[in-house]
């Protein structure tokens, strides 16, 4: 590997060359497994979240207006989802809707290729900090820990904006940046922001280094230097420019979803920041200790978790501590805003802190460069490795499980019965009520919508008549408690009829 003198390594021609590309073709082999992992025929029932992306998916594959996923929205509902997502994991997923249609095995395969492209990007920025050795672990650690092969069942946004999060620290992680790199980093941060909206923290990392720059060239040379303001000053109304772009002119819907999480923020911030922060706290340590977690009912392997899980974190704060005291890196000042996002968000999920899942191995990795060689003289190198094989020991049980077809997944052929029924029964300009209404949308094409769950059961009552909602479904076995005091106390159907096995349809009006 050569250096330009600005970070930027290239390659050598001839066997040197060839050198540096053999830890990514090793890491291709080493994710063969990861392709026999999680791959289903199924969808877990969830939060249906997945069916609006694959709904929209198939609207851009076929050239219709994506946001039309058959989800009836009202303001009202701010607990449950906005009116569409946006465009960019739709976008990214629509070819296979194109090709596959609605089967779910071809979308877990496509979630396994994201999954392996995070590998060699996160690889490709860990062994700038670190031995090839030690970051190939790391990658191995994370690629088949239990947060990762776990999401990567279900269709969700979360892998692609891990991705274009991890080229953007990657791109990011120079000292000079040139036009064609600076052109690369808008496009990454306004990808990642199209498929999830949290991805904004990249610009406000930005917006922080550039403060703090200025600081410190004041304190210090008493003038401001240009290369402060790069790449946030160029980066920052890149990003808002083009998201605006794909977002009014490719992508048009008739309102946004970033206005759906605001008017959701806004409304829990009235319990007060002091009171969120400290319901907040164990979920934050929840979603941290997942990064190190297995699922698993053998007490051994149990007790090895719990140590994990206390020793990873311990590290992570360590690690961090460590760099913040040399310098303020972007990775650093993203990382901080994550964590102030789990302690101020009121949506209480692991995933939402996956886009800095490498910076705190790294952070592990910091803080143990620091303390082994008071302990021993083996290199980290190689105990690096041992924790790696110890660590997949420990999952070894779950990551055997996750070959096998859990039970309860749709549809299945009860499931296509009911969808069937609705399709031939329901009119199109008919609404139903369900808990589930964006995975009945796109099963059956009918406009669907959900109770709102911190409204009176009244007041959705007013609701549902000024929509003329005409049906009710539920369905056995599926946590439908509202909707069920909802029909035996407050609209009494006119009559009902078993669709499917476990399928009861009910008639409002």
């Amino acid at each position: 590997m050569v250096n330009d003198g600005h970070g930027n390594g290239y390659l050598q021609a001839g066997n040197g060359g060839l050198k540096q590309f053999l830890p990514f073709l090793l890491l291709v082999v080493f994710s063969i497994p990861l392709f026999f992992l999680n791959i289903h025929n199924g969808h877990s029932w969830g939060g249906d979240d997945y069916a609006q992306y694959i709904k929209e998916a198939e609207n851009i594959a076929k050239g219709k207006p994506y946001y039309q996923s058959g989800y009836v929205f009202y303001d009202r509902n701010i607990c449950y989802a906005p009116p569409q997502y946006p465009p960019g994991f739709p976008l990214l997923l629509a070819p296979v809707v194109k090709i596959w249609g609605l089967a779910i095995q071809p979308m877990c395969y496509f979630n396994t290729v994201l999954l392996l492209a995070f590998m060699l990007v996160a690889f490709a920025w860990l062994r700038k900090q670190m031995s090839v050795q030690s970051a190939f672990c790391i990658t191995l650690l994370m690629a088949y820990g239990w947060v990762l092969v776990d999401i990567k069942q279900s269709v969700w946004s979360d892998l692609p904006c891990l991705l274009f999060t991890m080229l953007y620290i990657l791109y990011r992680s120079v000292d000079s940046f040139k036009p064609w790199r600076l052109g690369l980093l808008v496009l990454f941060a306004a990808m990642a922001i199209l498929i999830r909206t949290q991805s904004v923290m990249i610009l406000g990392a930005e917006i922080i280094l550039i403060f703090f720059g200025v600081i410190r060239d004041l304190y210090g040379r008493r003038r401001i230097s240009r290369s402060t303001f790069l790449p946030g000053a160029f980066v920052v109304p890149g990003v808002l420019v083009l998201n605006v772009l794909v977002t009014r002119l490719v992508f048009p819907a008739p309102s946004t979803a970033s206005g759906f999480y605001v008017n959701y923020l806004q409304d829990v911030l009235h319990t007060g920041i002091i009171t969120i922060f400290r319901n907040n706290v164990n979920f934050f340590v929840q979603a941290l200790g997942s990064f190190f977690f297995y699922e698993t009912d053998n007490g051994f392997r149990t007790a090895m978790v719990t140590f994990m899980q206390g020793t990873g974190m311990i590290l992570c704060v360590t690690g961090f501590l460590i760099q913040v005291t040399k310098r303020l890196a972007f990775e650093d000042a993203f990382f901080v805003l994550m964590v102030v996002l789990m302690l101020y968000y009121p949506i209480h999920d692991s995933r939402y802190f996956l886009p800095v899942i490498a910076i705190v191995y790294y952070y592990c990795y910091v803080a143990l460069c620091r303390v082994l060689p008071a302990i021993t003289k083996l290199p980290i190198q190689k105990i690096g490795i041992a924790i790696t094989l110890i660590v997949l020991f420990t999952g070894l049980k779950y990551l055997k499980g996750t070959l096998d077809q859990p039970l309860g997944y749709v549809p299945e052929a009860k499931d296509y019965a009911a969808f069937n029924y609705i399709k031939q029964h329901v009119n199109d300009t008919d609404i139903i009520l369900f808990s589930r209404p964006r995975l009945l949308s796109l099963y059956t094409g009918k406009r669907c919508m959900v109770q709102a769950w911190l409204l009176p059961m009244e007041e959705n009552h007013k609701i549902f008549d000024s929509l003329n909602v005409k049906y009710a479904l539920t369905v056995k076995g599926l946590a439908d408690d509202f909707n069920n005091r909802y029909l035996s106390t407050v609209q009494r159907p006119i009559d009902s009829v078993v669709i499917s096995e476990g399928y009861t349809l009910y008639r409002l009006r």
